[in-house]
């Protein structure tokens, strides 16, 4: 295994692109065979569904004028297989923001890296989640 600032730097683009509403990342990068799982818990998207999905993400989000603050990002890849993680913060002009995790696994089509599988979250405090279900007072 070895550090990629290839993939790397393709992470930072989708959250570049998203912040200036362009759209074309999705058709660069995205596998036919991926899977998206999103912070929804509707979000387990096929190929066409990501697609959609991302592009009009990019387009509204950009209209938007977000800041993106990219924290912490990392690729990494191993013969044809690379992933990476960001943990970005999103900032909408009202001045509120989130910070999702983000992370991806690629693979080498014909020489390109392209994104199989995309998963996003937000954090919940362990604290939280354990009161939510009853668990603790």
């Amino acid at each position: 295994m070895q550090a990629s600032p290839e993939i790397r730097d393709i992470i930072t683009a989708w959250f570049s692109a998203v912040a200036a509403g362009e759209p074309a990342w999705v058709d660069r990068y995205l596998s036919q065979q991926v899977l998206l799982v999103g912070t929804d818990p509707n979000e387990w998207l096929d190929f066409e569904q990501a697609s959609m999905l991302l592009k009009g993400e990019a387009q509204e989000m950009g209209a938007m004028q977000l800041k993106v603050s990219m924290g912490r990002a990392e690729g990494f890849q191993e013969g044809s297989v690379g992933w990476g993680i960001v943990h970005p913060t999103i900032t909408f002009p009202n001045g509120k923001s989130f910070s999702p995790r983000w992370s991806a696994v690629f693979h080498q089509e014909d020489g390109q890296w392209k994104v199989v599988q995309i998963h996003a979250s937000l954090g919940v405090p362990n604290e939280d989640l354990m009161k939510s279900l009853g668990m603790t007072d």
